[in-house]
């Protein structure tokens, strides 16, 4: 009987300690709709609801439509206007770095719209880390944005179109207080046989 009241929370403590692997938290975003020249910056502070220890990977998975702009380049031959791609650029977070993805599109299709569906994952540039998102809450803003070069100029804005968006973790989440108290039953029950 004394074996079996060891072995419970040691089986616990090991399966507990197994789940406190890498963890995928996803957090919809109500960002849908249209996105222009004229848009305002989708601005969102949220909270995953989890802290972690550690984050390996932030991504953003959206998808939707992007209609290109027209554009003039005197430098470029060809004929004038032009489209161009248009696109959005998602930052993440208050930390000083760089941290941002993006999505361009619609030259190709133009004038009908180019659909996107990416799946595209947040760079860390410089000494930039995730320490700021470790208790699971942060900012997150989208904009519009236009591929404008030296001697680029849009005669008529593209638009995109947002149908969805996810923001994605991945990371190692902090062990709530009960799988700490199976882990240290676990090392008791362990130090009790040894006894």
């Amino acid at each position: 009987m004394r074996k079996i009241l060891i072995m419970i929370p040691l089986m616990f403590t090991l399966f507990e300690v197994g789940q406190m692997q890498a963890d995928i938290v996803e957090l919809p975003l109500a960002c849908e709709g249209r996105y222009d020249l004229n848009s305002p910056v989708w601005k969102m502070d949220f909270d995953l609801g989890v802290p972690f220890t550690e984050i390996s990977h932030v991504y953003m998975d959206w998808s939707g439509e992007i209609t290109a702009g027209l554009a003039i380049d005197p430098m470029m031959p060809g004929p004038q206007p032009f489209p161009c791609d248009v696109g959005l650029i998602a930052y993440l977070g208050r930390n000083p770095g760089a941290r941002h993805v993006t999505v361009y599109g619609g030259e190709e299709t133009y004038p009908d719209p180019e659909s996107f569906d990416s799946r595209i994952e947040f760079e860390l540039l410089g000494s930039t880390t995730w320490s700021d998102l470790l208790d699971g809450q942060g900012m997150i803003l989208i904009t519009y944005s236009e591929l404008v070069g030296p001697y680029i100029s849009y005669v008529e804005p593209g638009l995109v179109l947002i149908s969805e968006a996810t923001l994605i973790v991945k990371g190692t989440p902090v062990p709530e207080p009960a799988t700490i108290l199976l882990l240290a039953a676990g090392v008791v029950g362990a130090q009790v046989r040894r006894c």
